[in-house]
């Protein structure tokens, strides 16, 4: 899609508030709109929404969704863990009609190299590079759902915290948004993230081996510590990598037409 630079709001640089989507049910749930661009305005509302697993979204919020313009679902997740599970609510079908759900897993998690490179920073941006050298066809294909889509898209993984985390600070950085823009959102998805307990599939590079853990919330002061020891990678990255490369691949016009 086009148009998500709102340069109507004039911000002078700074961050514009965007209201939560307020979907029911929806973890981690927020609007990519209202982040600041590096030549003035602010990334425009109702284009893309970020959250955790999408499973957790009851009738209405699907509805709600769905009002807001929500036609397109791209999940970030590998094959063993979607699907439903005992805490998640039952949907009926006519809830998700509309709607076109893509499966786009940013990595293999047999791939052994991969996992040598990424496996010990899978919830750290220093994976985000390797994962893109290693996997640039996992990401063009993300890259390409969200370019195809003329209505409003959202992007999830399980937690809503690091794949997605990924992909939408190279969506910010596509669009010209802040270091500080793209800083904020992702501490903004650790947060969320860690105000909710659940099961995800981890890897632990001591065994080499991919196993489920019980992620119980997380406290205030230890989600700072974990933000202050990320953001220099993060910042590292931002100043390096080069986003409009994986775009270009897409075959859409400009990087400038992110959604």
């Amino acid at each position: 899609g086009a148009g998500w630079q709102d340069r109507r709001v004039g911000s002078g640089g700074r961050q514009a508030r965007v209201s939560e989507p307020g979907w029911p049910g929806a973890r981690n749930l927020r609007d990519l709109g209202g982040r600041a661009l590096r030549d003035g305005g602010v990334t425009a509302p109702g284009r893309v929404f970020r959250s955790g697993a999408s499973e957790y979204l009851t009738d209405e919020g699907w509805r709600a969704a769905k009002a807001a313009g929500l036609r397109t679902v791209i999940d970030l997740r590998n094959a063993a863990e979607t699907g439903r599970a005992a805490d998640h609510p039952a949907v009926a079908p006519q809830s998700l009609a509309g709607l076109v759900f893509v499966s786009a897993p940013t990595e293999d998690p047999g791939d052994a190299e991969f996992l040598r490179v990424c496996g010990p920073w899978l919830d750290h941006p220093r994976s985000w590079a390797g994962n893109a050298r290693l996997a640039p066809a996992r990401i063009t294909a993300v890259m390409r759902a969200i370019a195809r889509s003329d209505r409003a898209v959202l992007v999830h993984c399980a937690g809503g915290r690091d794949r997605t985390g990924m992909i939408c600070a190279m969506l910010l950085d596509l669009a010209g948004a802040t270091a500080d823009a793209i800083a904020e959102d992702y501490a903004d998805g650790w947060r969320g993230a860690g105000a909710y307990a659940g099961h995800g599939w981890v890897y632990d590079a001591g065994r080499q081996a991919w196993r489920e853990q019980h992620q119980p919330p997380v406290g205030a002061a230890l989600l700072r510590r974990q933000l202050a020891e990320r953001e220099p990678a993060l910042r590292e990255w931002i100043g390096a990598f080069d986003t409009p490369a994986i775009w270009r691949q897409t075959g859409s016009p400009a990087a400038t037409s992110a959604p």
